[in-house]
């Protein structure tokens, strides 16, 4: 089949012609109307043989960075829903965000041109298991109690707080792991690649078997064995097996965690009335992002395709960077190798320049070639690196690099591995704005900067926390689910109470005045503020005499201070795992200053197989025209290697002749 034969078949399903080279109806209307050109002809013959693709059989579609995969999955999705006949089956495609589901919806609806009907399904994985297995057929297995009606899950996040839920007591780990330490079932998560539970979330999680070789556990353990007089107690096998007891009693009684969901799933599925139900109900079903896919997420489709399923896959495991999440690129090559996937590749990059896409080859080991389409702005001259002693001094020269170039500073980024250095290079408000929070709340509100409003909500916020004295949960503004239905409920709350702050002229006006002076002028209408919201919302309020407000100690005499906000414009600032998917005009990638870095270091970066590159690639995919690395003071080798890659050292003094 020729290219002219791949666009009209397509075209008769999706467009209504059959020649789609002359009689593009799209042009000037419906899905190409905003676009100016027609969205089918400009797809790439690697594009056309994936939409085109059979449904009868397993594929892997690795696409590189920046292929337009998001746009040909939609394409490919609303191909095959044109042409499906029942009413009873569908094809489900699955994502890992809600960003990421409302971009493919979109996609699907362009390209379907009408409402999509129920019998398929778009959303994330999570969600797909929790409606369609878990919750569905979950009670079969637990949720056995006698007399009980509801036989659903109510979902518990793992670091839920305990002191706000006590009710979590009945569900704590029965083995003495030492002395004041309680494990609640929420806590404990089981990752099917390592073959253990794990305790914690995301990077800070480790395993029980850590905990339990830890020489404080040891310690302890071997004092009750001596006690007891036997040195048999308390091994490793009868903790796990206690672990095990632990979380099916939480599950019996109808509660359980994201991960422990998926735990039931695989479960459900390995029924075979089950399994050839949902393989016949979903015969197709298309994974977006499979790079990102669990040991124990891998092994639910295996149970599907099992069953009958056929599954596309649609990534790229040089982009696999969530190993905290058990997502490890071999899994998904033994899951390939079981299944025996079909391999087909989308190797043109239609974000990044050529001489970026270089770079990245070497970081991501990839020895197939890869074309950046996109031009260069900058004659081919598109990477740099610049040496600096402190990450604000390299973000200062990439600001200057900006606009020597004329690149937008909205479009650009920095990047870093972690939250610290992001909230060093945000200037982020430590704690010491917190002793006078109020005032400190007041000003950073009025701000239009959405960083400023945020640390204003996390003050105020902070600050009822105290007054009140809850326990709130320091990364969602200190909502307290105790007191308040819901987490908007509680923003939108602060943000009313921060509004009409701003609106009293003399909470807002400081005019010199000292600490002492603002709060004894302020501190009753500050106190009547905040109970108009607490008291409807929460149903509670403070001491209308507002006593208990002063000046803090050591402060009372001292004028207040005027935080100063720059004129010029912030550059953003992110981690790398949060732009994932994501596109910049422009991007920094700042380096850690040693190997203790781990993976945010850039010699750790060019360690091939290892996650550290993956994170490195990941990073530099996303620049359209300009990549820059940060890096510390290097040697004279260091400097060799970096430029062999293919970067350029910054020179200011150079670019500005």
């Amino acid at each position: 089949m020729d290219r002219a034969d791949k666009l009209n078949r397509i075209a008769a399903v999706l467009c209504g012609v059959d020649n789609i080279t002359t009689d593009c109806p799209h042009r000037s209307m419906g899905i190409c109307k905003y676009f100016g050109h027609c969205r089918l002809t400009e797809k790439t013959d690697k594009q056309l043989d994936y939409i085109l693709s059979p449904t009868d059989e397993c594929i892997y579609l690795e696409a590189c960075a920046g292929s337009g995969k998001t746009e040909v999955l939609g394409m490919k999705a609303a191909y095959e829903i044109c042409g499906w006949s029942s009413y009873n089956t569908g094809i489900a495609v699955l994502t890992f965000t809600n960003e990421a589901t409302s971009t493919i919806a979109d996609r699907v609806s362009c390209f379907f041109r009408k409402p999509i009907a129920s019998n398929h399904f778009i959303g994330t994985f999570s969600s797909f298991i929790h409606g369609h297995i878990a919750q569905r057929f979950g009670y079969k297995f637990f949720r056995n109690q006698a007399g009980s009606k509801d036989k659903s899950f109510q979902i518990v996040e793992s670091d839920i707080d305990q002191y706000s839920n006590q009710w979590l007591q009945n569900y704590t780990l029965k083995f003495p792991l030492s002395k004041g330490i309680k494990l609640y079932a929420n806590q404990i998560n089981y990752r099917a690649g390592a073959r253990e539970w794990f305790l914690g979330q995301g990077e800070q999680a480790y395993s029980l078997r850590e905990l339990y070789d830890k020489d404080e556990t040891q310690k302890f353990i071997n004092e009750l064995r001596s006690r007891y007089h036997n040195p048999a107690l308390f091994q490793y096998n009868f903790l796990r097996k206690r672990v095990l007891e632990c979380k099916q009693e939480f599950w019996e009684a109808g509660f359980a965690t994201f991960e422990d969901m998926n735990m039931i799933a695989r479960k459900c599925l390995m029924d075979k009335e089950i399994s050839t139900y949902l393989s016949k109900k979903f015969p197709l079903i298309m994974v977006d992002e499979c790079q990102d896919l669990s040991k124990n997420e891998l092994e639910i489709l295996s149970l599907l395709i099992k069953a009958g399923s056929k599954v596309h896959y649609i990534g790229d495991l040089h982009q696999s960077i969530y190993s905290f999440k058990d997502s490890i690129p071999q899994h998904f090559v033994d899951h390939s190798q079981k299944h025996s996937l079909k391999v087909m590749q989308l190797s043109d990059n239609f974000r990044s320049t050529q001489k970026i896409v270089d770079v990245s080859r070497v970081l991501g080991n990839i020895n197939t070639p890869l074309a950046g389409i996109a031009q260069s702005r900058f004659d081919g001259q598109d990477c740099y690196y610049f040496e600096f002693d402190d990450e604000v001094d390299a973000v200062l020269q990439f600001r200057d690099m900006l606009e020597e170039k004329s690149i937008d500073i909205h479009n650009s980024v920095v990047l870093v591995r972690t939250q610290v250095t992001k909230a060093k290079l945000n200037k982020s408000f430590s704690q010491n704005y917190r002793t006078h929070a109020i005032v400190n709340s007041v000003q950073l509100w009025s701000q239009s900067d959405p960083d400023n409003k945020k640390a204003a909500l996390q003050l105020i916020g902070w600050q009822l926390q105290k007054w009140f004295g809850f326990q709130g949960r320091s990364n969602n503004y200190y909502f307290c689910d105790k007191l308040c239905s819901d987490a908007v409920s509680w923003r939108l709350m602060l943000r009313d109470i921060l509004n009409d702050f701003s609106l009293d002229s003399s909470i807002g006006g400081f005019n010199g005045a000292s600490y002492s002076q603002w709060y004894s002028n302020n501190k009753k209408r500050v106190v009547e503020i905040i109970n108009n919201y607490t008291l409807p919302t929460l149903g509670m309020s403070l001491d209308p005499t507002a006593s208990f407000i002063r000046a803090p100690k050591g402060t009372a005499s001292s004028k207040v201070d005027i935080i100063k906000f720059e004129d010029k414009e912030k550059i953003r600032v992110e981690t790398i795992h949060s732009v994932k998917g994501a596109t910049f005009d422009a991007v920094l990638l700042l380096s850690a200053p040693d190997a203790r870095g781990k993976t945010g270091y850039w010699e750790n970066w060019l360690k091939p197989e290892d996650e550290s590159s993956r994170i490195g690639y990941v990073a530099c995919t996303r620049p359209r025209v300009l990549l820059c690395w940060g890096v510390h003071g290097l040697t004279d080798n260091q400097r060799g290697i970096i430029e062999k890659i293919g970067f350029e050292k910054y020179d200011n003094q150079k670019h500005l002749q």
